[in-house]
């Protein structure tokens, strides 16, 4: 399919039984369970109202306040326009009235759950701007949790047909012009600094419903030109990123692209889509590893690290292909859209309690962790509750005289305007039929395209006794007639168990059997729980790894020959490998299924298992020393320090090739979690060639680390020293102070390790 096809309405599709219809009827129950009055909390504070309801904890109560309430918003109106339901309208229209009263307390048309958004506001139109790649102005990323608004916003009128969102939408966005029109272009630049969501993304939107240039200027204006240009230019600087920051922004590269035809944000949607479908995506669909780009050519952190890909990155990843597809007809968006969303995003929610998961690791034989509904309100929570109401968003997609089948997802589809009603059956992927069922309500010709996904091996098509195949290199069967009554056209696509090495071509493999991405389950062994405790870092699953060197290998020259599917309509499979120098049978399923357990994903490969082994044993020796660490932080990465009460004045993070760290020309400071009465080392470390010329002060609990102005590279100290004269057993708040006149050196991490640890 090389041509442009807007996909349907959601309101138009309708999910039939199935794992997606059985995880969006799971979601719902889970937006319903949560108080609206509580999450409407922060926006009746911001707006001088009482509350009705003590707000919820956590992130919204952390900083973050609202930013569950835009997704609500976005939420209701998805599952409203997905299943009809009346009790989610009602929510629906219960948040709007809310939102109205307090917009209409502002008087000026600011609207938000932001700490101090109105006073923000203030501060940037007078010319003040401290922005800080997760701080702006002292706040923890004002303009993203603001964008989250506009969102709910922008949702509540596209999906269900609020008139009234869009007025206050529209109200909330000239407040935002006001302000906006007192920075000028390297002013705003700055503030760009900070990440802002896709504020870009809404207003691109909001100009092609309204028709306003004002607020397309302003979408060209929030394109971020550190991030827009290497793009357009053809340059993958993405190396050490915070990756969920920079796709909102490409999301709105490619929305401008879409509707307005720019150039620029053309090239720059396409090559970014480009560098991480190809050198940065797992076959889950997913990408980074504790939140950022790690480079391209190094995925070792992937299959090590327990914080891998978050899902948040492949929400909009998901958002980022829909709009390729529709501006393109790329059939590798489609491609990756279904592989992400029969893995990544469908394994991402409990199937019974709805819990949803912040990060999903690579590493082998690790596990996951679930919010509970009236805790956790993580980011992955806000997305994760309208990640699964969006199940039919591509199923179908339409031109003038043509519709088209991209997804063999059970639904019925009502193409209301040419009168025409399909319904779609099947138990793909554990079945290789699908039956469409399509009724004309008048005799209509029209072309009905179907799909042949880039993993089929074959695909052919009964049409009525009208036998079709897919020849050698053809992406779609199109059958072209004129409809009348009820034709039944089934279709059929074959597969095989394929095998896919990480993007770096280093020795790690997965297997997929269509979209589908095998696993093994591993068992519950020494996971201390499933369900996120209620802690600022409860999203990480955080308990013991299990040794690398404990996976079987993979020794098949071709990896793939190592699988033999076993039961198709089950999608099990049995992997041969080796482990301790003997052959081992490891049986595999789909992954989406697996849950409140350990899993492998990928599988370490090489013709020598013992030589796979000894340097999988080599790693584990190298990382046995993290069982020291009590607590640490690495700098300039957002989780780490916002979990770790990161505060500061004149400080910038930076980073560069994976690396991240943090300065100052005044200070910054981060509270440790404490030893109680077992010694304990505090370990700093600087980036080296970042001290020369610089002078600061390092200080725990407000007392100095050695005299004033030495240059530390690194800094080992007995913290009972520094705890004990303080008087602040069990408090730790180390920080860092620029000499006057003076910037920090480039820190780099703080660790707290046990008093016994090798230094």
């Amino acid at each position: 399919m090389s041509h442009r096809t807007p996909s349907f309405p959601l309101s138009s599709v309708r999910l039939l039984p199935s794992a997606f219809k059985n995880a969006q009827d799971v979601d719902l129950r889970y937006v319903l369970s949560l108080d609206a009055d509580r999450l409407l909390a922060p926006f009746r504070r911001e707006a001088g109202l009482p509350t009705a309801a003590p707000g919820y904890g956590g992130w919204e109560a952390d900083g973050l306040d609202g930013h569950i309430g835009g997704h609500y918003l976005s939420a209701c109106a998805q599952l409203f326009a997905a299943t009809g339901d009346p009790h989610v309208r009602e929510s629906l229209d219960h948040v709007l009235a809310v939102l109205a009263e307090c917009q209409a307390a502002a008087g000026d048309g600011f609207l938000g759950g932001v700490p101090g958004g109105r006073r923000l506001g203030e501060e940037l139109a007078a010319g003040t701007v401290d922005a800080d790649l997760f701080t702006l102005n002292g706040r923890w990323v004002p303009l993203y949790n603001l964008h989250k608004t506009f969102a709910g916003l922008l949702d509540a009128y596209t999906y269900a047909g609020s008139n009234q969102a869009l007025a206050m939408l529209t109200a909330l966005a000239d407040w935002w012009l006001k302000i906006s029109a007192t920075l000028d272009g390297d002013a705003f630049e700055e503030m760009l600094h900070s990440e802002f969501g896709g504020l870009n993304d809404t207003f691109a939107s909001l100009a092609d419903i309204t028709g306003r240039d004002d607020y397309r200027r302003e979408a060209h204006r929030f394109a971020h030109r550190a991030i827009l240009d290497p793009l357009a230019a053809g340059r993958d600087e993405l190396d050490g990123l915070h990756a969920n920051t920079q796709i909102p922004k490409v999301v709105g590269y490619a929305r401008l692209a879409a509707t307005t035809g720019d150039a620029g944000s053309a090239r720059a949607a396409d090559f970014f889509w480009d560098t991480v479908l190809t050198r940065r995506t797992v076959s889950i669909g997913g990408n980074s590893v504790r939140e950022h780009f790690h480079p391209s050519g190094d995925f070792a952190s992937m299959v090590q690290d327990e914080q891998g890909p978050e899902t948040c990155n492949t929400y909009n990843m998901v958002k980022l292909a829909k709009l390729r597809f529709e501006r393109t007809g790329d059939p590798a968006a489609v491609d990756f859209y279904e592989r992400a969303t029969y893995n990544h995003i469908l394994s991402s929610q409990h199937p019974d309690n709805g819990g949803f998961v912040y990060f999903t690791p690579m590493r082998p034989a690790h596990y996951r962790v679930y919010s509970k509904a009236q805790e956790s309100m993580w980011c992955c929570v806000g997305s994760g509750l309208e990640n699964h109401a969006r199940y039919g968003e591509l199923i179908y997609s339409h031109g003038p005289e043509e519709l088209s089948v991209n997804l063999y997802i059970p639904s019925e589809l009502d193409w209301s305007e040419h009168g025409v009603h399909l319904r779609l059956e099947t138990d793909f992927p554990r079945s290789d039929t699908a039956t469409l069922h399509v009724t004309a309500d008048a005799p209509t010709e029209f072309t009905l395209r179907l799909r042949r996904p880039g993993w089929a091996t074959g695909m052919e098509a009964d049409a009525g006794g009208q036998l079709l195949e897919a020849g050698p290199g053809s992406r779609d069967i199109a059958i072209r007639r004129t409809w009348e009554g009820t034709t039944t056209v089934t279709v059929r696509l074959a597969a095989e168990v394929r095998a896919e090495a990480l993007p770096d071509g280093s020795p790690w493999v997965s297997f997929t059997y269509g979209p589908v991405v095998l696993a093994a389950r591993n068992g519950a062994d020494g996971v201390p729980g499933c369900e996120a405790p209620d802690e600022r870092m409860g999203h990480v699953a955080s308990g013991p790894k299990t040794p690398l060197a404990g996976t079987p290998v993979v020794t098949a020259p071709n990896p793939a020959d190592a699988v033999v599917l076993l039961d198709r309509k089950t999608l099990t499979a049995e992997l041969a490998a080796e482990l301790d120098g003997r052959p081992v049978s490891v049986r595999l399923e789909p992954f989406a299924g697996i849950h409140d357990e350990r899993y492998t994903v990928y599988w370490p490969a090489g013709v020598s298992a013992a030589e796979r082994t000894a340097e999988l044993a080599a790693l584990d020796a190298a990382a046995a020393g993290a069982a020291d660490v009590i607590d640490s932080v690495t700098a300039g990465e957002q989780q780490p320090e916002s979990d770790h009460h990161f505060a500061g004045e004149s400080t910038r993070a930076g980073g560069s090739e994976g690396v991240h760290w943090r300065s100052a020309t005044g200070w910054f400071s981060y509270a440790l979690a404490g030893p109680g009465d077992a010694p304990a080392v505090l370990r700093v470390r600087f980036r080296a060639g970042s001290l020369e010329g610089t002078g600061h002060e390092l200080r725990l609990n407000g007392v100095p680390l050695g005299e004033p102005g030495t240059a530390w590279r690194s800094v080992d100290a007995d913290v009972q020293d520094f705890v004990v004269p303080a008087g602040t057993v069990g408090k730790l708040v180390f920080s860092v102070h620029a000499l006057p006149g003076m910037a920090t050196g480039d820190l780099l991490s703080v660790q707290l390790l046990r008093g016994d640890a090798t230094l």
